[in-house]
Formats: structure tokens, sequence, C-alpha cells
């Protein structure tokens, strides 16, 4: 891309007074950071003009800059999206006042000469790399309950199938369904969806509906892999489960599925193990999501050995440059995997670097941008 496009290395912010961004601190007061040059990128990678270290982030996230009189916000390719106003974009012009979302971060973005409703908030001085820390998001995603009740009665998501491939082919083996929320009133973002969900008890309601929602998109197609579907962590503490994914059979009888249940809800090996025979009785396979992100529940992976483990994105960013140790660790966990006959994922993949040394260590499989972006079902 060349500088011109990009706005310009080290070009000065639109207007005679600038831009900045604030946020809210610890405790509520306002914290503003200047956008002193252009581009502005925001990421989690050490040296960026904003860095928010959070392995929701992507490395290189997303950058402001100019084009012509006014500035805009380009996405970079990020897993959990870029969002101006709640809406997920990809390149899009800025105003002040807009509410920006780098995945779960939230910023609010103003001109210095105009006067805030707000009190005014002391910029952050330094001239280069601010790093904000990650916090709670506020409470106020459950102004949207009322909204959240019309997506689920009428069904307002979509879903993006995002590449998993065959490291030793570098061919397609599957593809995980993302849901995103369609609710001209409410964000696209699962993972707010689901906060507001989770606030009127409906969290397993949005989850089955992301779920249907994938398998109707898929079963319009006879060309596709393995389908993984998530679950959220309180579906398996509650009833309805298997029912809704008999629907999912009977949408689509014929489709490979794989259910995703994360590392967090692996506390009864015993329970775990049988519910991994209800669901090889319908055709489904069972993959444990974000291995080792808490607890490595290597007791549990032998008890009840899923078909599929996805290994938390923590072991995997900057794995060409980690140390031995860790290489060795990870090592003999990628063996225990094989003896028990798991397929293993590595999730979050951004560089080539990073995916040869997961070949290297014996990942049968790799998922993440540098892999494939998330595609609608009729850009496969």
């Amino acid at each position: 891309m060349s500088d011109e496009a990009r706005g310009g290395e080290g070009s000065p912010p639109t207007g005679e007074t600038g831009w900045y961004l604030e946020t809210l601190a610890e405790g509520g007061a306002l914290r503003r950071v200047l956008i002193r040059s252009l581009p502005f990128r925001v990421g989690r990678r050490h040296g960026l003009e904003l860095v928010l270290p959070a392995d929701s982030v992507s490395k290189e996230h997303a950058e402001i800059y100019s084009l012509g009189p006014g500035l805009r916000l380009r996405d970079l390719g990020s897993k959990n999206g870029t969002f101006l106003n709640r809406t997920l974009v990809e390149d899009a012009a800025l105003g002040d006042g807009d509410v920006l979302h780098f995945a779960d971060f939230e910023f609010r973005l103003g001109r210095s000469d105009v006067e805030d409703a707000a009190p005014a908030a002391a910029p952050d001085e330094r001239s280069t790399t601010v790093v904000i820390q990650q916090r709670d998001l506020p409470h106020r995603f459950a102004e949207g309950t009322r909204e959240v009740r019309e997506l689920l009665r009428d069904g307002q998501v979509t879903i993006v199938f995002q590449p998993i491939v065959l490291l030793s082919r570098g061919t397609v083996a599957a593809y995980e369904a993302l849901g995103r929320g369609r609710h001209p009133q409410l964000p696209e973002s699962p993972l707010e969806l689901l906060r507001i969900a989770e606030s009127i008890g409906a969290a397993a309601e949005l989850s089955r509906l992301f779920r249907r929602k994938a398998v109707e998109l898929a079963a319009r197609r006879t060309d596709l892999p393995t389908i993984f579907l998530n679950t959220h962590p309180i579906e398996m503490a509650r009833p309805g489960l298997l029912e809704s994914l008999e629907e999912l059979r009977e949408i689509s009888p014929r489709i490979d599925l794989a259910l995703e249940i994360h590392e967090s809800v692996l506390t009864r090996p015993a329970a775990i193990a049988e519910l991994r025979e209800l669901l090889l009785e319908r055709n489904i396979a069972l993959a444990y999501d974000d291995f080792g992100a808490g607890q490595a529940r290597l007791l549990e992976l032998t008890e009840a050995p899923p078909h599929y483990l996805k290994f938390d994105r923590r072991f995997v960013t900057g794995l060409d440059q980690a140390p031995a140790a860790k290489r060795r660790l990870l090592h003999s966990l990628l063996g225990l995997a094989r003896e028990l006959l798991v397929k293993t994922v590595a999730e979050g993949i951004e560089t080539a670097s990073e995916a040869r040394a997961c070949a290297e260590l014996g990942f049968t499989h790799a998922q993440g941008f540098h892999i494939g972006r998330p595609l609608r079902v009729d850009q496969i």
C-alpha cells in the first residue's frame, strides 16, 4: 500500500487543533490520547501509536489515516473486528463524536477545539506509544435488551466462515462459523450481543440461533467440509443443547459438524465423555476450544479426549521467536494429543513465520488471518 493511500507516514492530523481518542479509565475518569501523527496505528504489537495488550486485539488491528480534508478508519485484517458506532467496518469516514471499538476496547473520537459534554480529560503527553490496559466494559450494553429480544424473535443474524487448513497440504479442511448481528440498532459483534443477551438470560438462545443460521447457510452448498459450531459455556449447565443439535441434523442430515466447547467447562470428564458419545450418535465431532487459556486440564484431556483440540492463541503468538522451553512444552502437549489420536488446531496465526513454526512442532491444522479471513458463504 502506498504512503499516499495510507495518508503518509508522520503527516499531521487534519485540522488546526488536531484530534484525540478518549476512553474511560478506572473510576470513570476520562483518559485522552492525542493523535499526533498519521497514520495512527492501533494493535497489540509494541511500538504502535496505541497499544492494547489483550488477546482479543490483533497485532496490527486498525489505523486512523487522512484522506483529503478528513479522517478515516481502516481495519487491518483483525480477528475480532473494528467497529464504528457499533457497526463492523473495513474502511469508513470519521467524524467528531464517533464511537470506535477495537475488539472490546471502546474509544470516542474528538477534536480539541470542540466543547464536550463530558468533563475535560487530561491528555496523554507522550509522543509515541500509549498503552491502554484491558478492563471490563461498562454495563450500558444492557440498554439493548429490547433490541436483542427483537433480534432473537426475527432471527436477525448472519454468519461468516473462517477457514481451518490442514497444515501438511495447505488445503481447507473445515470452516468455523462466526456469528454477526444484523439488527440496525445493535452491534454486529457476537461478543457484545452475548453480553446483552446474558443480562436477560438469553445467551443460550442466541448461541443456538447462531448455530442454526450457520447450518441453514451451509446447507445451501454441497461442497463444504466440516463446519465448526460454537457454544456458550452456560449451555453445558442447562438442558436443550442436544435437542438444538438434533434440529440442526433435521435441517441438513449430511453436513459434517464439529461442536466447540470452551476449556473452562471441562470440569467433569465423565460428563464430557458422555457428551462425546451422544454427539457421535448424531455424527457430530467434539472440539475443545481455547485450550491452555486458563488451566491446561490435561487430566480431562486424557479421560475425555476430543476429536479436535484448538490451542489458544497464547501458544501461537510469536512462536517463531519463542524460547526453547516454551517450544518443548508445546511439543510435549502435541505429542500427548497425537497419542490420543486428537487433531490439533493452532488458533490466531497472523504471520507466515508463526505458521511455519506450528507446522514444524507438529500441529495438524491451523486457523488465523494469515490462513484466511472470515468469508460469507457465497464468497467461499
